[in-house]
Protein backbone atom coordinates (compact mmCIF):
# COMPACT_ATOMS: atom_id res chain seq x y z
CA UNK A 1 0.00 0.00 0.00
CA UNK A 2 1.52 3.64 -0.96
CA UNK A 3 0.93 6.29 1.04
CA UNK A 4 2.15 9.76 1.06
CA UNK A 5 3.21 11.56 4.07
CA UNK A 6 3.38 16.00 3.67
CA UNK A 7 5.74 17.59 6.11
CA UNK A 8 4.62 20.62 8.16
CA UNK A 9 7.98 22.07 7.73
CA UNK A 10 8.07 24.87 4.85
CA UNK A 11 7.52 24.38 1.81
CA UNK A 12 4.93 21.15 2.32
CA UNK A 13 7.24 18.65 1.35
CA UNK A 14 6.22 15.13 0.87
CA UNK A 15 7.52 12.00 1.91
CA UNK A 16 5.72 8.44 -0.01
CA UNK A 17 5.73 5.32 1.86
CA UNK A 18 5.36 2.17 0.69
CA UNK A 19 3.96 -0.85 3.24
CA UNK A 20 4.55 -4.30 1.76
CA UNK A 21 1.85 -6.83 2.47
CA UNK A 22 3.58 -9.84 2.81
CA UNK A 23 6.26 -9.18 4.68
CA UNK A 24 5.09 -5.67 6.05
CA UNK A 25 8.11 -3.63 5.55
CA UNK A 26 8.50 0.22 5.29
CA UNK A 27 10.28 1.55 2.57
CA UNK A 28 10.43 5.57 2.59
CA UNK A 29 11.51 7.81 -0.45
CA UNK A 30 11.24 11.23 -1.29
CA UNK A 31 12.32 13.33 -3.95
CA UNK A 32 12.91 16.86 -2.06
CA UNK A 33 14.47 15.14 1.15
CA UNK A 34 17.54 13.66 1.88
CA UNK A 35 16.57 10.48 4.44
CA UNK A 36 19.05 8.60 6.02
CA UNK A 37 17.95 5.15 7.65
CA UNK A 38 19.49 4.68 10.82
CA UNK A 39 20.99 1.55 12.98
CA UNK A 40 17.29 0.64 14.42
CA UNK A 41 15.73 0.01 11.29
CA UNK A 42 12.41 1.85 12.25
CA UNK A 43 13.69 5.07 12.52
CA UNK A 44 14.84 7.67 9.77
CA UNK A 45 16.76 10.83 10.12
CA UNK A 46 15.42 13.14 7.71
CA UNK A 47 17.44 15.99 6.22
CA UNK A 48 14.64 19.09 5.79
CA UNK A 49 17.39 21.77 5.28
CA UNK A 50 21.42 22.15 5.50
CA UNK A 51 21.22 22.58 9.15
CA UNK A 52 17.49 21.03 10.59
CA UNK A 53 16.81 17.54 10.64
CA UNK A 54 13.70 15.51 11.69
CA UNK A 55 13.42 12.36 12.89
CA UNK A 56 10.73 9.58 11.79
CA UNK A 57 10.02 6.26 13.57
CA UNK A 58 7.67 3.57 12.09
CA UNK A 59 5.34 2.46 14.76
CA UNK A 60 3.53 -1.07 14.47
CA UNK A 61 -0.16 -1.34 15.01
CA UNK A 62 -1.82 -4.39 16.97
CA UNK A 63 1.29 -6.27 18.10
CA UNK A 64 2.96 -5.85 14.97
CA UNK A 65 0.08 -7.93 12.92
CA UNK A 66 -1.64 -4.87 11.46
CA UNK A 67 0.19 -4.18 8.40
CA UNK A 68 -0.41 -0.18 7.83
CA UNK A 69 1.84 1.55 10.71
CA UNK A 70 1.56 4.90 12.55
CA UNK A 71 4.21 7.24 11.87
CA UNK A 72 5.94 9.57 14.91
CA UNK A 73 7.90 12.18 13.84
CA UNK A 74 9.51 14.66 15.99
CA UNK A 75 7.53 12.40 19.28
CA UNK A 76 4.19 13.44 17.25
CA UNK A 77 2.29 10.79 16.19
CA UNK A 78 -0.20 10.49 12.73
CA UNK A 79 -1.90 7.55 11.36
CA UNK A 80 -1.16 6.79 7.72
CA UNK A 81 -4.98 5.44 7.47
CA UNK A 82 -8.24 6.02 9.33
CA UNK A 83 -7.74 4.53 12.69
CA UNK A 84 -9.88 1.60 13.47
CA UNK A 85 -12.39 1.24 16.41
CA UNK A 86 -12.39 -1.95 18.47
CA UNK A 87 -15.11 -3.25 16.85
CA UNK A 88 -13.79 -3.29 12.96
CA UNK A 89 -10.32 -4.73 14.93
CA UNK A 90 -12.92 -7.75 15.96
CA UNK A 91 -14.29 -8.25 12.67
CA UNK A 92 -11.04 -8.10 10.95
CA UNK A 93 -9.51 -10.67 13.30
CA UNK A 94 -12.38 -13.43 12.77
CA UNK A 95 -10.14 -15.70 10.91
CA UNK A 96 -7.49 -16.09 13.66
CA UNK A 97 -9.85 -18.41 14.93
CA UNK A 98 -8.17 -21.18 12.83
CA UNK A 99 -5.14 -20.78 15.26
CA UNK A 100 -6.95 -23.66 17.16
CA UNK A 101 -5.53 -25.74 13.78
CA UNK A 102 -2.26 -25.06 14.30
CA UNK A 103 0.42 -23.86 12.40
CA UNK A 104 -1.27 -24.43 8.85
CA UNK A 105 -4.80 -22.69 10.73
CA UNK A 106 -2.11 -20.31 12.07
CA UNK A 107 -0.92 -18.65 9.04
CA UNK A 108 -3.90 -19.49 6.74
CA UNK A 109 -5.80 -17.02 9.75
CA UNK A 110 -2.94 -14.61 10.27
CA UNK A 111 -3.21 -13.87 6.22
CA UNK A 112 -6.72 -13.91 6.28
CA UNK A 113 -6.95 -11.46 9.04
CA UNK A 114 -4.13 -8.90 7.09
CA UNK A 115 -6.13 -9.37 4.46
CA UNK A 116 -9.18 -8.34 6.34
CA UNK A 117 -7.25 -4.71 8.01
CA UNK A 118 -5.59 -4.48 4.46
CA UNK A 119 -9.43 -4.61 3.02
CA UNK A 120 -11.52 -2.06 5.23
CA UNK A 121 -8.94 0.87 5.09
CA UNK A 122 -9.92 0.72 1.24
CA UNK A 123 -12.32 3.63 1.36
CA UNK A 124 -13.25 2.80 -2.74
CA UNK A 125 -16.02 0.84 -1.63
CA UNK A 126 -19.32 1.23 0.37
CA UNK A 127 -19.24 0.12 4.05
CA UNK A 128 -21.42 -3.06 4.08
CA UNK A 129 -19.56 -4.56 0.49
CA UNK A 130 -16.15 -4.09 2.47
CA UNK A 131 -18.13 -5.97 5.70
CA UNK A 132 -19.32 -8.68 3.10
CA UNK A 133 -15.60 -8.95 1.63
CA UNK A 134 -14.72 -9.37 4.98
CA UNK A 135 -16.98 -12.25 5.90
CA UNK A 136 -16.16 -13.70 2.63
CA UNK A 137 -12.54 -13.44 3.70
CA UNK A 138 -13.34 -15.13 6.74
CA UNK A 139 -15.02 -18.10 4.89
CA UNK A 140 -12.78 -18.72 2.47
CA UNK A 141 -9.64 -18.96 4.80
CA UNK A 142 -12.01 -21.88 6.73
CA UNK A 143 -12.43 -23.52 3.28
CA UNK A 144 -8.71 -23.03 2.22
CA UNK A 145 -7.54 -25.06 5.51
CA UNK A 146 -10.02 -27.39 5.63
CA UNK A 147 -9.06 -28.70 2.35
CA UNK A 148 -5.47 -28.27 2.83
CA UNK A 149 -5.80 -30.28 5.76
CA UNK A 150 -7.82 -32.98 4.43
CA UNK A 151 -5.18 -32.91 0.79
CA UNK A 152 -1.99 -32.96 4.05
CA UNK A 153 -4.07 -36.05 6.01
CA UNK A 154 -4.26 -38.11 2.58
CA UNK A 155 -1.22 -37.36 1.73
CA UNK A 156 0.25 -38.65 5.23
CA UNK A 157 -1.96 -41.95 4.94
CA UNK A 158 -0.80 -42.77 1.26
CA UNK A 159 2.80 -42.65 2.45
CA UNK A 160 2.02 -44.82 5.16
CA UNK A 161 0.40 -47.53 3.19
Amino acid sequence: MKCEFKLNYPGDKVIDINVSFWSGSVNITSDELNIIRQSNLNEYKIQISKDSFGFLKIKRQLFGLDPIPKIVLDSVEFDLAQSLSWYEYLLCCIPLILISGGAIGGFIGLMGMRSNLWLIRINKYPTYIRIFMIFLIGCLSLLVYKELSRGLATAVRLIRS
